[in-house]
């Protein structure tokens, strides 16, 4: 799947990641809207059906690259298999007592995770922007831009009390290009190009 590109809107914001499927938004629906009700005012949540797995953040990238990238991406997910994950944690980046990001954590195939994302890095990185920060698996819920310092000492002190999130199991089975469009209201964000992995291996006898 695959999307031509306008040249004439100027440079487009691109990220690839892993998305999750409905029924695993609606899973984690009940588990966000506790956590909503415990924590303080001042987070911007992220809408379900934004959820994903970022894999790279590009930033600006020239729409007429936009084919080229995506043969780049496709090199990438070549003969990689589905990756087997959960959900595992909460917390918050860059740490509790300065928050900016609420996250889901994750458990799993997370070295085959991070093996699959330095490859796509790697081969993506004529595009967009250089990430100097380690990769870490996380799910954004929420983001705490405006928030007060009290809005900020309550969410480190709530965090510890929030439920545990539920252990489900996730398989990724597909990398997608999405091309994010800011406007007042939120972002929106259009898949570009998808990419299917491989599936597992059957188990043996």
């Amino acid at each position: 799947m695959s999307h031509a590109a306008d040249p004439s809107t100027g440079p487009w914001r691109l990220f690839i990641a892993l998305p999750l499927p409905e029924p695993l938004r609606q899973a984690i629906l009940p588990w966000q809207r506790a956590a909503q009700r415990l924590l303080p005012e001042g987070l911007r949540w992220t809408p379900p059906e934004q959820w994903h797995l970022t894999l790279r953040f590009l930033g600006d990238v020239d729409p007429e690259e936009v084919p080229l990238l995506t043969e780049a991406l496709q090199t990438a997910c070549a003969g990689q298999r589905i990756l087997r994950l959960s959900f595992a944690g909460c917390g918050c980046f860059p740490s509790p007592d300065r928050p900016r990001v609420l996250w889901l954590g994750l458990a799993g195939e997370l070295a085959a995770l991070e093996t699959f994302q330095s490859r796509v890095q790697q081969l993506t990185a004529p595009w967009g922007q250089r990430e100097d920060r380690p990769f870490r698996a996380h799910l954004t819920l929420a983001r705490i831009r405006e928030a007060s310092p009290a809005a900020r000492q309550g969410l480190a002190r709530v965090l510890p009390r929030l439920p545990v999130p539920p252990a489900l199991p996730w398989t990724a089975d597909r990398v997608v290009l999405f091309r994010s469009e800011l406007h007042p209201q939120g972002a929106i964000h259009t898949p570009l190009h998808e990419c299917v992995l491989m599936p597992a291996p059957p188990a043996g006898p």
